[in-house]
């Protein structure tokens, strides 16, 4: 029986029950990440977890987040996370995947909640048991290496607030939303440039009062964001918005090296192989002038983001095709369903990584696509999510992507994927029953 088979069908009965669901669905997913979590080493298997864990011991310590060495890379809410995590537990690694792996499961639940905001009791069940099960987020919500996981939940939250505000017109939700999209900007700066996405999908989707509605969430916005900025001027005498790692960010994702060896090539830095390379070697002399010029931390790093924005903008002007060829790969690699880490290991993934993704992964993708167009005459509607992908795939088409960068977009194909799941399935119950009748 399919899940279209209303409303005598299974499905159709436990949509029905909301906390059957909720428990069904947080049950599962907790259980899936929880087994990962347990069997992933008992050590950080990822390099930018040394990063966060170094900014949370030094907020353990009393030294606040470090210097600016410290942060220029980081952000501000997984160090937070971790650290008050280990101040609660010690210094476990499992008690950190656990808690990433709770985060997980309630992260489905959410979107559970935003499924049945959007949409009916249904295809929120069905969205949910797609989250429960979704390889990449049973993978990455074990972990607690990346930022990205609290930035899914953030901005799911952010998500079903602001359409619970739409529906109901109780300022408190906007607030909330607003706070959540804040701590999403904290957790990861892309967010930022979806701001004013945002405010110009909710005037396109006739959302009566945008400009009140736009103070509102500023407001809102500015309380983690304004805080940390206000700390990082006390801190460093600076005006340093999140951190300091744009211009870096930007020559590794616009050079010749990236054109004509791809992503492994730069990411690595100086990888075997690729040492001769003309980013390597510009890196590298750039590193060893600004090493010889004994500046202090804060100098070294502006004058590394400041050559750095020069270096990749030279690329650009100076090759305008070869720019737009690379930025059309970026494109690809963001939404290629074959994952690109360049850490290899069992605890990386292992050697069946790539088929787990693309047999999981596109279906969701090529889903997703359908029960969009199944919703065009809810196109308006669904603006403000359309613009998150837009935002997404248009700054990492000029920035570095990645397939972790992905994945906070993976929460909401799967929850258009759950759509066009039921709806196909009413389609194949009603041309049944039309033939039994013939």
């Amino acid at each position: 029986m399919t899940s279209g088979a209303l409303p005598s069908g299974l499905i159709a009965r436990l949509a029905a029950r909301t906390w059957a669901c909720v428990l069904l669905i947080f049950v599962i997913s907790a259980a899936l990440r929880c087994a990962v979590a347990f069997w992933l080493p008992r050590e950080i298997v990822w390099v930018d977890g040394h990063r966060y864990v170094a900014v949370a011991q030094n907020l353990l310590e009393g030294r606040g987040f470090g210097s600016l060495y410290d942060n220029r890379l980081s952000v501000p809410t997984q160090p937070l996370l971790i650290a008050g995590i280990e101040l609660m537990f010690g210094q476990s690694v499992i008690a950190l995947r656990l808690f990433f792996a709770a985060l997980g499961a309630a992260t489905c639940v959410l979107g559970y909640a935003l499924a049945k905001e959007l949409f009916d009791p249904v295809v929120a069940l069905i969205a949910g048991a797609l989250l429960a099960i979704y390889p990449y987020y049973i993978y990455l919500f074990a972990l607690f290496e990346y930022p990205q996981p609290f930035f899914i939940f953030a901005m799911g939250l952010a998500f079903l607030m602001l359409y619970r505000f739409v529906r109901t017109r109780h300022v408190p939700l906007l607030l909330l939303a607003g706070i959540c999209l804040g701590l999403g900007i904290l957790s990861v700066p892309t967010a930022l440039v979806f701001v004013p996405i945002l405010f110009v999908s909710l005037w396109f989707a006739r959302v009566p009062q945008v400009p009140r509605i736009a103070a509102i969430l500023l407001m809102a916005i500015a309380v983690p964001v304004g805080a940390w900025t206000l700390r990082n001027y006390i801190a460093y005498g600076q005006f340093i918005l999140v951190n300091q790692a744009a211009g870096a960010n930007f020559w590794v994702a616009n050079n010749a090296t990236y054109f004509e060896f791809g992503k492994n090539a730069v990411v690595l830095g100086c990888a075997p192989g690729y040492e001769r390379t003309q980013y390597c070697e510009q890196s590298r002399d750039l590193n060893d002038r600004l090493a010889a010029a004994n500046l202090s931390d804060r100098q070294a790093i502006a004058a590394y983001e400041a050559a750095s924005w020069r270096a990749g903008w030279q690329f650009v002007r100076e090759s305008p095709l070869r720019s737009a060829v690379l930025s059309v790969r970026k494109v690809l690699e963001l939404w290629s369903p074959t994952p690109d880490a360049t850490t290899a290991g069992r605890a990386n993934g292992g050697g069946l990584k790539d088929w787990i993704s693309i047999s999981s992964y596109t279906p969701v993708l090529l889903l997703a696509v359908v029960g969009i167009i199944l919703l065009a005459r809810q196109t308006r509607r669904l603006l403000p999510i359309y613009g998150y992908f837009l935002t997404f795939t248009a700054v990492y088409a000029v920035f570095l992507p990645t397939t972790r960068y992905r994945l906070p977009l993976d929460f909401f194909l799967i929850i258009f994927a759950a759509y066009a799941h039921k709806r196909g399935g009413e389609i194949i119950t009603l041309r049944f029953r039309r033939s039994a009748h013939e």
